[in-house]
């Protein structure tokens, strides 16, 4: 995996061993909503009592190719510097990434920052695991997206090449037949009646389908229930095989009883990039090693092939 997974209890030890070792020890909040949900993440991030110490807001819609028609592309690495310099961090820190909705979106951030080489780098099995273990909150209120001064940050690591699949090879694979044969393992991380057409998109503009030949992988399926047993507090399991158990469980369910076949290439995708990078996750907790996302997911790929009808699939 690009990143190391990181419960409640195991974040403490973490932030000690940070200070034995005279580690800067850094958490990024990377809470994100989808554009139909009336909350404001960043807003909530200053209100006292909910912010993990030491807390920086990445902003995922800040952190990316502003340049781009499509949400969510990954940055530049001249862009992730930037950014990352504007959060005052630097690329010795220790950084844990997490959102409170649960592990939502931020796998997506953690992704982009081992994109780009951060070495020190963990995705906290989540929020609500670390308020269940006890652990601190800011009182305090902030007022900006930072508590650090800026950085000089300079990363010259760009794992772009290996790990994002773009529109014209997805394009490509589709009119060779390399998801319809079982040749390349495509899954899509939207829910089913998205992805069957049952359903519409969040965006009116964007019919609803799938790139043919891929299966549906509602990232919902690879999620437990977290310690609370509310809804949107979604755990990934602790071992491999039981990760693996819930990604064949889902496979299954929705593919006609398919199985995943671990040694083929992987490709995964959603609705703009976000939770794709959920089942990106698991599938490299389960040990899958050659796992890559394509970025711009349905939306580009809906927008880019609505006037050629043997490009989309519905059913």
């Amino acid at each position: 995996m690009l990143y190391k997974l990181l419960n409640g209890a195991e974040f403490g030890k973490l932030a000690e061993k940070c200070v034995q070792g005279g580690t800067r020890l850094v958490a990024l909040d990377a809470t994100w909503f989808m554009p139909n949900v009336a909350r404001d993440a960043f807003e909530e991030f200053k209100m006292p009592g909910v912010r993990i110490p030491q807390s920086v807001f990445f902003d995922i819609d800040s952190v990316k190719d502003v340049e781009s028609p499509f949400p969510h592309m990954a940055p530049s690495l001249a862009v992730f510097n930037e950014k990352m310099g504007q959060l005052g961090l630097r690329t010795d820190d220790t950084l844990v990434v997490y959102d409170r909705v649960g592990n939502f979106s931020s796998p997506r951030a953690a992704w982009t920052l081992a994109l780009f080489g951060h070495k020190e780098l963990y995705l906290l099995n989540n929020y609500n695991s670390y308020r269940a273990a006890g652990l601190p909150l800011e009182d305090t209120t902030m007022d900006s997206e930072t508590r650090f001064p800026r950085t000089v940050y300079e990363s010259q690591v760009d794992h772009t090449a290996d790990q994002i699949v773009s529109y014209e090879q997805i394009v490509e694979h589709v009119r060779n037949e390399d998801f319809a044969s079982g040749k390349i393992n495509l899954f899509d991380a939207r829910a089913n009646p998205r992805f069957t057409a049952e359903a519409p998109e969040p965006r009116k503009e964007i019919p609803s389908g799938h790139v043919p030949g891929a299966q549906s992988l509602p990232f919902g399926g690879l999620l437990l229930q977290g310690p609370t047993g509310t809804e949107d507090q979604k755990l990934y399991p602790e071992s491999p095989e039981e990760t693996a158990k819930l990604v064949n469980e889902t496979i299954a369910k929705f593919n006609n009883g398919a199985q995943l076949d671990p040694k083929k290439p992987t490709v995964c995708m959603c609705g703009t990039g976000i939770t794709g990078c959920i089942i990106k996750t698991a599938l490299e907790q389960m040990g899958l090693n050659d796992v890559k996302l394509y970025d711009g997911s349905w939306t580009e790929y809906a927008l880019r092939s609505k006037n050629d009808p043997t490009l989309l699939a519905r059913g």
